[in-house]
């Protein structure tokens, strides 16, 4: 039986568990009233519960939607650092033609498969430090070595930003206390579906067992969301692979 399944037949079985016990212990059938004041309590509860998991959701999605749109500035900035470096002269930009290539090489081979660990590549550090010389070794001794000079030494302190925020991304979002809220409130909703009085005990336990599954469900989409750079929806160097691909031979 996989996880999947598990994680399905574990709320119906809990559920199934708290609606006998409940029914058993209300023999003689539940009062109007009682259906009555838990349905009004139950719309509040549920409402609440509601508008935190659609909040954390939508979170954490522009999370995810952030980090993605993050990782293209970086690749953007590696590459206009790149096409910075085919304008000069063969000997004054072949070194960093070659660095910011190879830079791109170990972000997707090296430190990409450790971000959702929360990793990062000290090489990919390492060579973020030698872009950097490289640049301040750059002819300035015409106006277009000096414009390519300062704005390659912008486009390496975007890149750098880029990757800085890259590696804040890859943690966690949601902190231990929001889980702990997330799962108190799930019980609290779906325990209230205990004590309605239904006549049939199969209504009462697809009622139940629907909305549990439900929460579920939405409690793993959210720890998918939770690591951007990990999970079934991580995301992936796509960036940094267009950069590479179709780029003109090493001069």
């Amino acid at each position: 039986m996989s996880w999947a399944s598990i994680a399905m037949l574990v709320p119906v079985v809990t559920v199934g568990g708290g609606v006998m016990l409940m029914r058993h212990s209300l023999r003689h059938g539940a009062p109007a009233e009682h259906n009555e004041v838990a349905g009004m309590v139950f719309q509040t509860v549920g409402a609440l519960y509601a508008v935190l998991l659609a909040f954390v959701v939508v979170n954490e999605w522009n999370s995810l939607q952030e980090a993605r749109t993050n990782t293209f500035t970086e690749a953007n900035e590696l590459g206009a650092l790149y096409w910075n470096t085919r304008a000069l002269p063969p000997e004054a930009g072949r070194d960093l033609e070659a660095t910011t290539k190879q830079y791109a090489r170990v972000v997707i081979d090296e430190e990409w498969p450790g971000l959702g660990r929360g990793e990062y590549s000290p090489e990919a550090t390492t060579l973020v430090y030698r872009m950097r010389e490289q640049i301040n070794a750059l002819p300035t001794d015409t106006p277009q070595t000096q414009s390519i000079y300062e704005h390659s030494l912008s486009t390496i302190n975007d890149l750098a930003s880029a990757r800085r925020e890259r590696l804040s991304q890859s943690g966690h979002n949601v902190p231990t206390v929001l889980w702990l809220g997330l799962a108190l409130g799930a019980a609290v909703t779906v325990g209230f579906t205990f004590v309605f009085g239904l006549p049939k005990f199969w209504t009462h336990l697809l009622l139940g067992s629907s909305l549990a599954v439900l929460v579920v469900l939405v409690m793993a989409l959210i720890q998918m969301l939770d690591q951007p750079f990990g999970g079934g929806i991580a995301v992936g160097p796509e960036a940094f692979e267009i950069f590479l691909r179709g780029l003109p031979p090493q001069r």
